[in-house]
């Protein structure tokens, strides 16, 4: 009787492989051991240390198959191994198909940071691939949370990654940017922050891509200086005026907000009206005055004095005048 019920449990162990993992049920821990009812005669018994956490009686637990039976007499599995195994196939599958796995920036070390990840692993991080600009500060990205993708990967007895968290953000981008063009139209409003300046306008990041204003559409009126009229880092709300879907660029208005002031213009004025405005420019020819934003009239040279012959404009008028 005992050997036919010997035959029977280990026939039903031939159907695990060693170093497969199998699920148990926590049935007893003691100060030593977790024992684990892994669905054969006799329980698996594991050292307490292989836990980071002591787990409960009724509690399932995942463990690796790893003999029929240990010189006790039991069947021997592990929390470790299996612990290890979960880890190496996780983080082998999000490395072959660049899936983003979550972690933290913990330490500064030589050449990038020690970032904590699942399963308390850690990885590298090179400075270069920490962001999508130049790392000039790296304490301040201790304690950020964030996703990476898995650049190299080697596993054995200890589990070594370098980490990409620049690729993970250019993706996301990409992703953003697609989602972005395919909704985006002409007139819709949206949200951006100023981002830098050139002579003809200024960029503003849109969520990690950037839209150009151009100086021509912050205002109906005159411009000099972009920054005068935008400053860096300020959020703002634009117009869409034009977008390529094909190249994925797009011009953003700040004055078509408001209607074009010349499309009212003979409701406010009349000839012969006598007008207040504020000298813009001055050429040799006359001055250019600004009634209000958007509208302005030229003063020809001729028309500057009653009194006395004028040979160039600036003799009686500057910029600034009202």
């Amino acid at each position: 009787m005992q050997n036919l019920l010997q035959e029977e449990y280990f026939k039903s162990l031939d159907e695990i492989e060693e170093g497969q993992i199998v699920s148990g049920q926590v049935v007893q821990v003691n100060d030593e051991f977790v024992f684990v009812d892994v669905g054969y005669k006799s329980e698996g018994r594991i050292p307490i240390i292989e836990f980071t956490e002591i787990p409960t009686v009724g509690e399932t637990v995942s463990v690796v198959f790893v003999s029929k039976e240990g010189k006790s007499g039991q069947v021997v599995v592990s929390k470790q191994k299996a612990d290890l195994k979960i880890r190496t196939e996780h983080l082998k599958e999000a490395a072959e198909k660049q899936e983003p796995i979550e972690g933290t920036f913990s330490k500064v070390i030589k050449g990038g940071f020690e970032i904590d990840l699942m399963y308390d692993l850690k990885g590298f991080c090179p400075l270069s691939k920490a962001d999508l600009i130049r790392v000039e500060e790296p304490e301040s990205y201790i304690g950020i949370k964030d996703f990476f993708i898995i650049d190299k990967l080697h596993t054995g007895t200890r589990l070594k990654s370098v980490l990409s968290r620049r690729a993970y953000l250019e993706k996301a981008i990409k992703v953003k940017k697609e989602e972005f063009f395919s909704k985006v139209q002409v007139d819709d409003e949206i949200e951006g922050i100023v981002k830098s300046f050139t002579s003809f306008g200024a960029f503003v990041d849109l969520g990690g891509f950037d839209g150009l204003l151009h100086i021509n559409d912050m205002s109906w009126g005159h411009v000099t200086r972009p920054k005068d009229y935008v400053k860096k880092g300020d959020k703002i709300k634009l117009k869409v005026i034009h977008i390529d879907k094909d190249t994925q660029k797009i011009n953003l208005s700040l004055k078509h907000f408001t209607e074009d002031p010349w499309m009212t213009f003979e409701d406010r004025y009349q000839l012969d009206d006598i007008v207040d405005g504020k000298v813009t420019k001055i050429t040799d020819f006359g001055v250019f005055i600004e009634l209000e934003e958007g509208i302005e009239g030229l003063a020809h040279i001729s028309e500057l004095s009653w009194v006395k012959r004028v040979t160039h404009p600036r003799e009686v008028v500057s910029i600034g005048d009202s």
